[in-house]
């Protein structure tokens, strides 16, 4: 029998926990084959094209500095206009749909959500809360209670 414990990746442990768990409280995978499909999609383009660039916007704009180390302020730049370009894309989504997915809460918002979090804790978010629908799956998704009670963990 597979444990959770053996697994390494995050995204793995999510899925599987919503799968062991998928009759109690929010169904996080999709409710249908189809509807999953979508799922798996937003969360492959959280992978392939937002961590992408949120991840080394984050390093330079909030780990750098804590290490006393100087951002790149170009690639900061590049990396911006190019997320830009990706969350003009996650507004539309958003503007018929009320989760990247759909109506309902799944793991495609959950997987952007540690990222996003950094991302708008720094300068640029604007880059968010300028997009009017992508602002508002912000701030309904960290309205959710499990989302509060992890930051006041984290210290947030």
């Amino acid at each position: 029998m597979l444990h959770a414990c053996l697994l390494k990746e995050s995204r793995a442990i999510a899925r599987y926990y919503a799968t062991k768990y998928s009759d109690q409280g929010t169904n996080l995978l999709g409710k249908s084959l189809g509807h999953r499909a979508i799922v798996d999609q937003w969360a492959d383009v959280e992978v392939g094209y937002f961590n992408v660039l949120v991840h080394p916007l984050v390093m330079n704009l909030v780990i750098k500095p804590r290490l006393g180390e100087e951002c790149d302020a170009a690639l900061v730049e590049e990396l911006k206009v190019k997320l830009g370009v990706v969350l003009d894309i996650y507004d539309n989504q958003l503007a018929s749909n009320r989760f990247l997915a759909g109506d309902e809460f799944t793991m495609a918002d959950l997987t952007h959500m540690p990222a996003m979090g950094y991302l708008m804790r720094t300068d640029i978010n604007r880059i968010v809360k300028d997009r009017a629908n992508m602002n508002r799956w912000w701030e309904e998704v960290t309205a959710r209670p499990a989302w509060k009670k992890l930051m006041k963990m984290a210290g947030f």
